[in-house]
């Protein structure tokens, strides 16, 4: 599963996994993979796109995706700060 490329500007998004894995991507380079406990923090300041992809891990089990999302507002001095 994957969702769409999106723009995220001016606040910073947390997003802490309770299980499986998520695959980041942005539009400034940035790409990882996080899961089971990590936390990925991204500030998108004067602007960023990017995407969650849920890939299919396991085989022969369920690929359960546990996660919340947090979005901090950047104080107004801040929102146009390098992603």
């Amino acid at each position: 599963y994957t969702t769409l490329q999106h723009p995220h500007r001016g606040f910073e998004t947390i997003t802490a996994t309770i299980d499986g894995i998520v695959d980041h991507a942005d539009s400034i380079g940035n790409a990882g993979r996080y899961g089971k406990g990590d936390v990925q923090w991204m500030t998108a300041g004067k602007g960023v796109v990017h995407g969650e992809m849920f890939p299919l891990v396991n085989i022969d089990e369920p690929n359960h995706t546990r996660f919340f999302q947090i979005w901090l507002n950047l104080p107004k001095k801040d929102k146009m700060v390098d992603p």
